[in-house]
């Protein structure tokens, strides 16, 4: 039995991601059922030498249910967060596939780590962490036709909704390094 055989036998599949975010309440508050982590779009990786940190943007799959009303009334319909994980080891990424939709596995581990996995055809994101999640940065904004996420947004928290009403250029270092 290899290393990565013996590492799957002693995991547990996490159910309800959302049970690991340690700052939830908004995210509870936009959504009545929390859709589960099966065909995100992974927007963005950003890697912090600080923690040592990987901080995924993604769209959730399902759009909130209880979107505020300037969301409904300005017809968004995406859902967009980034989750934050410290403690990383062993981390591996292979490819690049902005646009494509993908399953964030994630299980638990021994001693409070968690092992997260997205792969699908030319991509491949792998990596142990603490089992203590942050999500931030929560927006909403409409799908583009090229499917595209630079387009206007409003933001869940209202630091991020006055200071920025796009996607931030990655030099930004307020916005990526920081939940």
């Amino acid at each position: 039995m290899d290393r990565f055989q013996a590492a799957r036998s002693t995991t547990i599949t996490i159910q309800n991601w959302a049970e690991l975010v340690r700052n939830s309440a908004d995210l509870q508050s936009l959504y009545t059922d929390i859709p589960s982590l099966t065909a995100v779009t992974v927007r963005s990786i950003h890697l912090n030498h600080f923690g040592p940190c990987l901080t995924l943007r993604i769209d959730l799959p399902k759009f909130p249910q209880n979107p505020p009303p300037a969301w409904v009334d300005a017809e968004l319909d995406q859902f967009q967060c980034h989750l934050e994980f410290i403690a990383i080891e062993n981390l591996e990424l292979r490819g690049w596939i902005p646009d494509g939709r993908s399953n964030l596995e994630l299980h638990m581990r021994n001693h409070h780590k968690i092992f997260a996995r997205i792969e699908s055809s030319g991509f491949h994101l792998s990596f142990v962490a603490s089992d203590s999640i942050l999500i931030g940065h929560m927006s909403a904004y409409k799908t583009l036709p090229n499917g595209s996420d630079s387009g206007p947004r409003q933001f869940v928290r209202k630091l991020d909704a006055k200071m920025y009403d796009a996607i931030p250029p990655v030099y930004e270092k307020t916005f990526y390094e920081h939940i």
